[in-house]
């Protein structure tokens, strides 16, 4: 795929999608910095260059920014990977963890692109990968939108990719404090069509395409790759 001599900045590169992603990229010839926040992502992420970003803090994006600028000329990809996957009913669902699942998976993606897209409209364009993740996915899906629309005489991209369940180690943990982790990845499973969950590379693969000169004229898409479980 045309990531060839792209700057992409990658959050949560460290785990699961976000170091496929970064992987992937990176194989294709991209200039990959990753995002990472606390030792165990900066050792996962050890192949890449990187800096320590936590989505919530805007400092963290305006220092992230700089350096793209002032090391590599500018950025060229943003993927907003880094995410939170915390399951319960409204019930179960306090106001703090809802706030944190906002904040994370919605506010920190708009500080993302309120942060990148100077640098992009600078250097004539570039393209913006959204991971939507559950209560959130309404939000990142009409964000995506907005943005795509506002900026694409800029010559922005931006697009959204909505995952299943895909094998990571933050599903692995939600299975295993069930205390059943065999019957929850099964329970899992059987509301996929294709009757199997993905791995993090097929995720990768499609943010990297939508990221790709090879998806020049695909912009203000939300890209289900969850095996048919949201028609289902």
């Amino acid at each position: 795929m045309s990531v060839r001599g792209k700057v992409a900045l990658i959050t949560g590169a460290g785990t699961g999608i976000g170091k496929a992603t970064a992987e992937r990229m990176s194989a294709d010839g991209a200039l990959v910095i990753a995002g990472i926040i606390g030792d165990e992502e900066r050792t996962a992420a050890s192949d890449f260059t990187q800096r320590i970003l936590d989505v919530r803090l805007q400092s963290d994006w305006d220092a992230a920014l700089a350096d793209c600028r002032e090391q590599f000329g500018g950025i060229d990809i943003l993927v907003n990977n880094a995410g939170l996957l915390i399951e319960g009913t409204a019930e179960e669902t306090d106001d703090a963890t809802w706030d944190k699942i906002f904040d994370v998976n919605l506010k920190g993606l708009f500080r993302g692109c309120r942060a990148v897209i100077p640098e992009m409209r600078q250097k004539g364009g570039g393209a913006i990968g959204h991971l939507a993740y559950s209560a959130s996915k309404g939000g990142v899906t009409a964000l995506t939108r907005s943005l795509a629309t506002d900026h694409a005489l800029d010559g922005i991209r931006v697009n959204a990719v909505c995952p299943g369940t895909i094998t990571t180690p933050m599903v692995e943990k939600m299975f295993k404090d069930t205390g059943d982790i065999d019957a929850a990845r099964n329970a899992s499973i059987a509301k996929h069509p294709l009757g199997r969950l993905a791995s993090a590379d097929e995720v990768a693969s499609v943010i990297t395409f939508l990221c790709s000169n090879d998806a020049s004229f695909i912009t203000g898409q939300s890209v289900s790759v969850d095996g048919e479980r949201s028609i289902r």
